[in-house]
Order: structure tokens, then C-alpha cells, then sequence
């Protein structure tokens, strides 16, 4: 089955690499409707290295050593043969020389969602739906310890109880996951970068304020990462193995449900309305405008057959584990989880920080899904 795309607020899958204006230049560039952009080029830089003589080369070597190094001040106008790839920057604030800009994933200097990612984000929705009261109780007794920590061993245990049978053959063997085939996404060229604050509930109920290492201005701590924009289009596809003979040598005829593709889509639509409806909670009772918006307008979008999901960075505690389950079923021992992950008490929500797009005050990773057969 393909399974269409629709970015709802910018998704950052990072790469692990970072770059600095020492592998960039500054730009512009026009659109068709005339519309002025401000642009990213990165360069290839060993390729321009190369180019150069012995003398520029010893002085761009020189250069390159400095911290301040700007790649523009070297050169001004190094030809696009050199350019990797171009961004649009939609940065509110400026990019500083030594600012490092975090790189979204790519293949062939284009940008995706791996399968991975989205396949994790639907374990994590097939997990919530799949826990009953039972299934927090055992938590509750036998994966949290008394300190609100995570028994790994256990976790894993409680986990596999889930999603794999008692067969005696090797775990990833015997997981019904393992069944399900997600894609990577298709690709787009262009990514936009953001500045990216992290917004935070105040000690004082009502108020929020921005996360800041600057004690005398309090600007704003921020992260530049490359994204893939809001209302950009992409697919992949996914499909599940069912064979009978194979699943049930594996054990596992119990479990098919899990992957059927119909409980896949409720799954979804029943996590992220939970989810939905928990963030406009927070941001009413802190009173952020622009999250209220953006969640009430996503609910709207949230259906059965086009639900909405969260991938890649800005996820958070809530839509990558069953927290939120947990605190549904049991207060208590959320608050104990909550006191345990973040090793210190308050007494005001948790988690108690979003991050979002200076430009536009997005909240990162929202998707919308839609399903067609191949």
C-alpha cells in the first residue's frame, strides 16, 4: 500500500553532522512568483579546495583554522559547480559565523524520512493502543522501580511480551514488527533551515518564557537545523507479511492484528488525538498562543483514514513512549516516572518544554498520513 505524506510543521531527522559558515555562503534567490528568498549554498568544500592554486590553497588552509572563519569573507563569489546543495533560510534571527547548523538526513543531497523513523513513531501508536489496565499494572509492579526508573531488562521483557511470541527462536526473529515493511520516503531537494527555540512552562501557572543559557539578556537559546518544510509532499510505502504457515511456527498467529494495516491507522489516530489534546492543554494553561492554534487546527485534521503523526526531532518523552497511557490509568506513578526521568520534582506540567520554529512558532514533525493501494 502507498502511503502519501503531507508535512504539517517542519521535520528534522538529523544526520549527526554539523556545519558552520567555514562550508556555506549566503545568498538570494528569486522564485517564480518574484518573491526574494534568503539561500544557503553549501559547498563541496574539498572539490573547491582542488580548484585553487598552491597559494590560495595555503591560504584558505590558513583561514580554515581560524574559529571566525567565513567562507563568503574568502571568497565572494565561488561558482554554483561547487554548490552540494542550496536551503532556504527562514531563520528569524541571523546565522552566526561560528553557529553550527545541524544537517537533516539525505541520500544523494536529497532529504527523506527513513523507514526507521516513521516505522518507530507507528510502534510507538500500536504500543498505546495495545496497553490495557492490566498491562499498566504490570508496569506499575514489575519495569518501574520505587525511584520512578526504568528497568531496562524488565522493559524489554514487558515488550517483548507484546510484540514477539514464546518460541524458542532468536527475539527480532519472532517479533511481529519484523512483519511490517515501512519504506524510506521519497525525497525532496531543497531544505529550510530554522531557528528553533525551546519554550517552556513558567513556575508561575499562566506564563511561559523561553529557554536561556543567557543570564543578563535572556535571548533565546538556539538550534539551527535543516528541515523539511511545512505542506512539502512525499510517500512511502508499507505493507505487512501476513503468511500463515510462518506465523504460525512462529507463534505469532495471536499477534497479526498488531500490523493488520486498519488497526495501524486507528492506532494512529488514537495516539495522536490523545497527544493532541494533552498539548492543548498545556499550551491553554500557559497560555501559548501559537501552539493553541496550531493543535487546534491539526485536531481538525486528525481522522481515521488521514491521521496525523509525529516523527524525528521534538518528538519528546510523550510521543515516543507510553507515557502518556501511563498517565491516564495512573496518575500516580506517572508522577513517579516524571519525578525519575528528570531527577528532581515541580510541581507544574511535564514535560515541562516544547520546541518550536522561531518563524511561524511551529512545533516540530507533524505529518499527515494518507493511504491508496499500489
Amino acid at each position: 500500500m502507498k502511503c502519501n505524506i503531507k508535512v504539517l510543521s517542519p521535520v528534522h531527522i538529523g544526520s549527526g553532522e554539523r556545519y558552520t559558515a567555514s562550508e556555506y555562503v549566503n545568498s538570494k534567490a528569486k522564485t517564480k512568483k518574484g518573491t526574494v528568498l534568503k539561500t544557503i549554498n553549501r559547498i563541496d568544500i574539498s572539490k573547491y579546495f582542488l580548484s585553487l592554486d598552491d597559494n590560495k590553497k595555503d591560504d584558505f588552509l590558513s583561514n580554515l583554522s581560524e574559529t571566525n572563519f567565513n567562507l563568503k569573507s574568502f571568497d565572494s563569489k565561488i561558482p554554483n559547480i561547487y554548490r552540494k546543495y542550496q536551503a532556504i533560510n527562514k531563520s528569524k534571527n541571523e546565522i552566526g559565523i561560528k553557529q553550527e547548523i545541524n544537517e537533516a538526513i539525505k541520500t544523494l543531497n536529497e532529504l527523506y524520512i527513513p523507514g526507521s523513523s516513521i516505522k518507530g513513531a507507528i510502534k510507538s501508536a500500536v504500543l498505546y493502543n495495545a496497553l490495557d489496565d492490566e498491562m499498566i499494572e504490570e508496569i506499575s509492579h514489575n519495569v518501574i522501580n520505587h525511584k520512578g526508573r526504568v528497568d531496562n531488562k524488565k522493559y524489554t521483557n514487558f515488550m517483548n511480551n507484546i510484540f514477539t511470541s514464546d518460541k524458542k527462536y532468536p527475539a527480532p526473529q519472532r517479533d511481529i514488527m519484523k512483519f511490517l515493511q515501512v519504506s524510506d520516503s521519497t525525497t525532496i531537494k531543497t531544505p529550510t533551515v530554522y531557528d528553533v527555540a525551546t519554550v517552556m512552562a513558567s513556575y508561575n501557572k499562566g506564563n511561559n518564557e523561553f529557554y536561556s543559557r543567557n543570564k543578563r539578556t535572556h535571548e533565546p537559546t538556539l538550534s539551527f537545523l535543516e528541515t523539511i518544510a511545512k505542506n512539502k509532499k512525499l510517500s512511502f510505502n508499507i505493507n505487512n507479511n501476513y503468511d500463515y504457515e510462518v506465523f504460525k511456527r512462529l507463534g505469532l498467529d495471536d499477534k497479526k492484528h498488531l500490523i493488520d494495516l486498519d488497526n495501524i491507522k486507528k492506532s494512529i489516530f488514537i495516539f495522536s488525538k490523545n497527544l493532541i489534546d494533552y498539548e492543548l492543554e498545556f499550551a491553554d494553561n500557559y497560555n501559548i498562543s501559537y501552539l493553541l492554534k496550531f493543535y487546534k487546527n491539526i485536531k481538525k485534521m486528525n481522522t481515521l483514514d488521514t491521521p496525523v503523526l509525529r516523527v524525528g526531532a521534538g518528538s519528546g518523552f510523550l510521543s515516543t513512549t507510553v507515557g502518556l497511557k501511563i498517565k491516564e490509568y495512573d496518575k500516580s506513578l506517572f508522577d513517579n516516572i516524571r519525578d525519575g526521568t528528570r531527577g528532581k520534582t515541580y510541581d507544574y506540567s511535564f514535560p515541562k518544554s516544547r520546541k518550536i520554529t522561531m518563524t511561524g512558532g511551529n512545533p516540530l514533525g507533524w505529518i499527515q498520513l494518507s493511504f491508496e493501494e499500489n
